[in-house]
């Protein structure tokens, strides 16, 4: 379990790359059928597992929101004991929180939306190369681990 306190932002999101949402609307923990999985790595950091959508559209309209926020059961929790964390990292292998990869996200979507503008195709596929370098080439640092 993580203290009530813990935000959101700290998770790790289990994709790699540039945040992408499929969900639209506001989070309703009510319309939960199935909860949102984080599993523990060995390092102590928690990455979610199934629900990354869900964290997301939390997130976007409310990146303070901390998990004592909402109901215990639309989270369950995996220790690094029960997780095959080789797999883990073959999803994501440089895996970043939230509060990392959205706004490098939206500057990304933002870049890309304005392509236009840029002079040339080299300079905006430099600027482009350039966020989703930091979107997936830096190794996992752990932001906030958890200590039981």
């Amino acid at each position: 379990m993580l203290p009530d306190s813990f935000k959101l932002s700290d998770l790790y999101c289990g994709h790699e790359g540039k945040y992408i949402c499929s969900l639209k609307g506001r989070f309703n923990p009510q319309l939960v059928n199935e909860p949102i999985q984080l599993g523990q790595l060995s390092c102590g950091c928690w990455i979610v597992l199934d629900g990354n959508n869900r964290i997301g559209l939390i997130l976007k309209h409310d990146i303070e929101a901390k998990i004592g926020e909402f109901p215990k059961n639309i989270f369950s929790f995996l220790k690094n004991e029960t997780l095959a964390e080789e797999e883990i990292y073959y999803w994501a292998p440089y895996p970043k929180t939230f509060g990392y990869i959205l706004p490098l996200s939206k500057q990304l979507n933002i870049l890309i939306r304005n392509k236009k503008s840029f002079q040339n195709k080299a300079d905006y596929q430099h600027e482009v190369n350039k966020i989703k370098s930091l979107l997936t080439k830096e190794m996992h640092k752990c932001a906030v681990p958890y200590q039981p």
